[in-house]
């Protein structure tokens, strides 16, 4: 199955739109955890194990891993022959560089580490997009407006008369392949015009919880267009708990987001 099928698949067993994004950072586990000899793959192995009847998605961010160097990408590698096959996970690596580049962080994220989608940063152009579209079933979703603060520096300027963001939208839909966009939650209202500009786009929504987008708006806004949207929530799930209940009271808060996206409306 594809990245979408996928997607589609969990979307109607959860009956919700929850992406758990996996940002292990050691000082925020239990002590045991934490001095583990792979304390990355133990806390994110347990989080999966938890979690997954409520995810559609999972999204490792490289850097929390490669921080770690060598050791980390094992304890990713690890870790990722352990998602269940049929939740899809989006490599969260925001890879951008020169075509030949390009290619050889594809290659790293579909083919070694077997990703079904991975966020890729649009600023070198076409040729940068290009080599993550040449993997069937498996799609990368583009910056396209995110989250931080500093967005508003480059995306939403305009260069004749037109934004950014609208034109990195612009250079995807003349690629004429799928793709999907990451489109921050704290931007409401431009979010709802992505929507709209772009409707058989899938979205990947951050920006959830410990970032300050309100989520039912976000939800609202997502399931108006013809294709999927995810939202992802990292924190605000992966340290419900800093004890050693962290992953049941992790399921628990997974949960409740999935409670409250059902009750604004089926996002199936």
């Amino acid at each position: 199955m594809g990245f979408l099928d996928k997607l589609a698949d969990r979307r109607h067993k959860t009956g919700g739109m929850l992406c758990v994004g996996l940002d292990p950072d050691a000082e925020k586990m239990p002590p045991a955890i934490a001095s583990a000899p792979q304390p990355l793959y133990e806390f994110c192995r347990a989080i999966v194990g938890t979690v997954a009847p409520y995810a559609c998605a999972f999204k490792p961010n490289l850097a929390f891993f490669e921080s770690s160097g060598s050791n980390g990408i094992a304890q990713l590698e690890r870790l990722l022959a352990e998602v269940p096959s049929d939740i899809p996970v989006i490599l969260d690596a925001k890879r951008g560089d020169i075509g030949n580049t390009a290619r050889h962080y594809a290659r790293f994220l579909f083919e070694h580490l077997g990703g079904d989608a991975a966020t890729v940063n649009p600023y070198l152009g076409r040729d940068a997009l290009e080599p993550f579209f040449d993997f069937p079933g498996k799609i990368p979703f583009v910056l396209c407006l995110t989250s931080n603060p500093g967005s508003a520096d480059i995306q939403t300027a305009a260069v004749g008369g037109e934004r950014i963001y609208h034109r990195v939208i612009a250079l995807l839909e003349r690629i004429e392949k799928p793709f999907g966009l990451v489109v921050g939650a704290r931007h409401e209202i431009l979010l709802e015009e992505i929507r709209l500009t772009a409707p058989t786009a899938p979205l990947l929504i951050p920006g959830i919880g410990a970032q300050g987008g309100d989520l039912e708006t976000v939800v609202g806004i997502s399931t108006a267009g013809d294709a999927p949207a995810v939202i992802n929530v990292s924190r605000d799930i992966l340290y419900a708990s800093q004890g050693d209940d962290f992953a049941e009271a992790a399921a628990q808060r997974a949960a409740s987001y999935v409670e409250r996206m059902r009750a604004v409306g089926n996002p199936v």
